[in-house]
């Protein structure tokens, strides 16, 4: 049976090694069912988001928690959710364990970044899958991209805010200001161990959907059996 592992980890690191890219693969939970890692040990926790065969549904604040981390600043997180609600801030990422109204948002159907960064708005749509990468390397230099286009860049070594505190936790809003989480569901969650280049999240957000795999292999399986079909008639016709 053809599943979304067929455009996986395996898929995904072999597009960044053909690229060139210096970023490892860390964590990969591609949400079939459970939480498992297919890269090692699973540390990603639900907050009672509902395990479908394809992915993660969630309502407001719950989401997933992916914890083990303090003080961690280089990173690259790359994710695939569709938000219900796109209106006004819907918070993505928190880094600070709910402590703080900084973090990673939606905003107005836009990337945003409060309170530094905020790209165009039009790339959000409610209830529409998008390919969303933040990344911050070793410079404090974080940027955010939707659908392999770059977004916004900023600089952190500063103020520090896009540093994962401990836990990271996704589509859970703090608890300082309230009513920025929104519904939706996650196809997937990768993390890695340094900042994805520009060009490395094209690669990986041109990455096909499983449904256009699996297009693809029955097209080239079907096209295998006609060339095999052609063969004998040749054989023979000799």
């Amino acid at each position: 049976m053809l599943t979304k592992l067929v455009a996986s980890a395996a898929f995904a690191t072999t597009l960044l090694l053909a690229s060139g890219a210096s970023a490892a693969l860390v964590h990969d939970y591609q949400l079939n069912g459970d939480l498992s890692d297919s890269v090692g040990v699973s540390n990603l926790t639900n907050n009672g988001s509902t395990q479908t065969a394809t992915g993660l549904t969630f309502l407001a604040n719950q989401g997933v928690t992916l914890g083990g981390y303090s003080s961690l600043g280089v990173y690259s997180v790359e994710t695939r959710f569709a938000f219900n609600e796109t209106t006004g801030y819907r918070k993505i990422l928190d880094f600070q364990n709910m402590g703080s109204d900084t973090g990673f948002y939606e905003l107005n159907t836009a990337l945003n970044f409060y309170n530094v960064a905020t790209g165009p708005t039009g790339v959000f749509s409610a209830g529409q899958m998008a390919h969303v990468v933040l990344t911050r390397d070793i410079a404090g230099l974080v940027a955010g991209y939707v659908d392999g286009v770059q977004q916004f860049t900023f600089d952190d070594s500063a103020s520090q805010i896009a540093v994962i505190g401990s836990n990271l936790r996704f589509f859970q809003d703090d608890s300082v200001v309230s009513g920025e989480a929104a519904s939706g569901n996650v196809d997937f969650i990768r993390m890695y161990d340094s900042a994805l280049s520009a060009s490395d999240v094209r690669t990986l957000a041109a990455v096909p959907e499983p449904a256009t795999w699996a297009m693809m292999l029955l097209g080239f399986g079907g096209l295998g059996a006609m060339l095999r079909r052609r063969r004998q008639a040749g054989v023979v016709a000799a």
